[in-house]
């Protein structure tokens, strides 16, 4: 099945390859994607991305699809740039071609604009593609899916513009050139994700708390991301203990069971944790009044530890 699967991709990126069923919009567009299923930190990346260009003058939108929700604008992703970034435009839907020439043709202000998740959608012409890779999770040795994590094949690479690691602590010169060795580039910049503080929610309002706030606490978790495990393991080098862990797909909602099952829970643990992405869904439809304990959202920021002005340099050069 991934031999099979593997053949239809390729034989779709050779059309594309060959400039067929590909759509200009008359601005500048960045996209921020990856190869694998699962998230990889594209969302902390793409927040970073647009920060940049506020500060450098520029007005960004985001362009993603949406996943996972009934209403598109409404997907958790969408809710949590809106959370982050305040007065952001964001153009949600399966088609970003004909969303971005609507966005113009209807007054949209931004001069530029970044796709969420962009790699696979090859319809949407690109000034600049960058992919990002996953320390943790080592695509370059995955297999297709379904037997492993790939969305395509691993040669798709070569046509990125650039590489951005992310959850690593520094620069890894033996990783870089297993990149470099079927890509034909580097990466360009390094990042490492970490949280620099917790939101704990209550039916009275929230609070904000330090890290320390976690040792020896017992936690319950519902995780609803691509790949959980960093998380887990920030909980437990912060000392927490975790009593129950939800298993949850990527964007996937809250059912009525899982909430009945967090509300027992609450009893026996000192906090519930979730990331951002799951907060955005739980929050309008959790009764805190319930709840014998907080929900701890962890703030997470994203550090380019190595390659940020290098990085900074290419997403302008989409201007020039």
């Amino acid at each position: 099945m991934s031999w099979a699967y593997g053949l239809i991709v390729r034989i779709r990126n050779a059309m594309y390859g060959h400039g067929r069923g590909i759509h200009r919009v008359p601005l500048p567009v960045i996209s921020v994607g990856n190869i694998t299923v699962g998230g990889t930190g594209k969302t902390p990346l793409v927040t970073w991305i647009v920060r940049q260009l506020r500060e450098s003058g520029h007005n960004p939108a985001i362009v993603m699809r949406g996943y996972a929700s009934v209403d598109p604008s409404k997907a958790d992703e969408v809710v949590e740039y809106h959370d982050q970034l305040q007065e952001i435009d964001i153009v949600v839907g399966a088609d970003r071609y004909a969303n971005i020439t609507s966005y113009i043709a209807n007054g949209g202000q931004a001069d530029c604009f970044v796709m969420d998740d962009g790699f696979q959608h090859r319809r949407l012409h690109r000034d600049l593609d960058i992919v990002v890779l996953d320390f943790l999770r080592n695509a370059l040795v995955e297999r297709m899916l379904p037997a492993g994590w790939l969305r395509e094949p691993i040669e798709g690479l070569k046509r990125a513009h650039a590489f951005v690691v992310s959850h690593a602590s520094q620069k890894n010169p033996t990783y870089a050139q297993s990149v470099d060795a079927i890509a034909g580039k580097e990466p360009i910049s390094w990042t490492s994700h970490h949280w620099t503080k917790l939101h704990l929610h209550y039916s009275q309002g929230q609070t904000t708390e330090e890290l320390d706030w976690l040792m020896g606490k017992k936690v319950a978790v519902r995780l609803g991301i691509g790949y959980p495990g960093p998380v887990i393991e920030a909980l437990v080098r912060l000392g927490a203990k975790i009593s129950l862990q939800l298993p949850a797909g990527d964007h996937q909602p809250f059912t009525v069971s899982e909430i009945e099952i967090l509300i027992s829970a609450s009893k026996s643990v000192d906090a519930i944790v979730m990331t951002l992405k799951d907060w955005v869904k739980a929050r309008d439809i959790v009764d805190l009044t319930k709840l014998h304990c907080p929900v701890v959202v962890p703030n997470l920021v994203l550090e380019i530890v190595d390659g940020d002005e290098e990085l900074k340099t290419l997403i302008l050069s989409v201007f020039k």
